[in-house]
């Protein structure tokens, strides 16, 4: 049966050549899009590693280079912002707080391992608290750092592995690109700042002392808020922070607002490319549908032919369902050749888990789409009587 269905498509090679190139062109589509859709999935069911509810980010922008009298302002801000009741803890940050459309990194190297890049976020001891991070070995930062002879860090746990393999990474010292040491005092399992659809990265965090750097403005606040507070209290805590910040320039916003940002920035380029790939298998299915729509028509003498002889309908609707899933099958072998390249040789840098996957569900509906392109059609190549299409030959 196999052996005749070959030789019925060599037969028509032509026409049937480019519906097989057209099924190995959408499965690659099919693959490109489904790859992305789970990868993003993937990065989504994994843990943030901080809670960003209720936590407000407090934007601050003097209008003077007076660092002096900024500093002196700054330390007033953070009295007075932790000392209201809505609040529940305060902290100051570099410029890339958690959905900030902002990075800054560093390279690290511990010894034969040079030159590791990741995510750095300068932080106050008090941030722990805010973004609710959980320290899964050693220590967060506290005031015992203040006699250190090294500067304290904090990484996660993909920058452990990257840097220190298996290695316990507790109390070991790493060199920074500006040739600081510093000490690594705790490890955290997770840490996506970037945005929920974002993998996995190497992220470390250091400690912001005030006091000894008295030259330096951290013009950023993360504020954890008791849950109720709202706009009343935002428009109250802005006035007051003017009336200590001369002439500053004060912006509030909420994480929760700003992953939403972050997000639409993964979500609406795999809408769209999900319509050009709907768009590409409905053109697809209308494709499958016309060729075995043609082929009956153009073959009724010979499936008269065969009822004649004695093939029942069963036999004629299976021999049609069988040539689309045979065609289906030709493109599909050429797709999944290419597609397998992509785990092999590692592109992108993403889990082989990913590609497999895609892979396999992209076959999958490509049969299912030859299938149900394939019943109708079948069904009325089955249903011609002998007869009937003997006498119109």
């Amino acid at each position: 049966m196999i052996r005749h269905l070959f030789k019925l498509i060599w037969n028509r090679k032509k026409s049937n050549f480019l519906l097989i190139a057209e099924i190995f062109f959408c499965f690659l589509v099919l693959f490109g899009v489904l790859s992305l859709v789970m990868y993003n999935i993937r990065n989504y069911t994994k843990p943030l590693g901080f809670k960003h509810d209720n936590v407000w980010l407090l934007t601050m922008r003097p209008s003077t280079d007076s660092t002096a009298q900024n500093r002196q302002s700054l330390e007033q801000v953070l009295q007075r912002v932790r000392a209201f009741p809505e609040v529940s803890q305060a902290s100051l940050i570099s410029s890339n707080a958690p959905f900030a459309f902002s990075q800054m990194n560093n390279s690290f190297s511990y010894g034969k391992v040079k030159d590791i890049d990741a995510d750095i976020y300068e932080v106050q001891d008090e941030y722990k608290d805010v973004m609710q991070l959980q320290v899964s070995q050693g220590r967060w930062f506290s005031a015992q750092d203040n006699a250190s002879n090294y500067e304290p860090i904090v990484i996660n746990r993909a920058f452990q592995q990257k840097l220190f393999g298996q290695e316990d990474a507790i109390g070991k010292l790493i060199q920074g690109v500006d040739s600081t040491t510093f000490q690594v005092v705790g490890i955290t399992d997770y840490f996506r700042a970037g945005s929920e659809y974002a993998a996995e990265e190497p992220a470390s965090f250091t400690r912001i002392n005030i006091q000894k750097r008295p030259d330096y403005f951290w013009n950023e606040l993360l504020i954890r808020v008791k849950p109720g507070a709202g706009v009343d209290f935002e428009e109250r805590m802005v006035k007051e922070i003017s009336g200590i910040g001369k002439d500053w320039t004060l912006e509030v916003a909420t994480l929760e607002k700003m992953r939403q940002n972050k997000a639409k920035l993964t979500l609406v380029p795999m809408i769209a490319l999900g319509l050009v790939c709907g768009f590409l298998i409905f053109n697809v299915a209308l494709g499958l549908f016309g060729v075995l729509w043609y082929n009956i028509n153009s073959r009724r003498s010979e499936i008269g032919l065969r009822r004649a002889l004695g093939a029942a309908s069963g036999q004629i609707y299976r021999q049609f369902i069988g040539e689309v899933l045979v065609m289906a099958t030709l493109g599909l072998i050429l797709g999944v050749v290419f597609a397998v390249q992509l785990p092999l040789l590692q592109v992108f840098q993403v889990e082989s888990a990913v590609y497999n996957i895609a892979i396999i569900s992209a076959v999958v509906i490509i049969y299912l789409l030859t299938v149900v392109c394939a019943f109708y059609p079948s069904r009325q190549a089955a249903a011609i009587h002998p007869a009937v299409a003997l006498h119109e030959e």
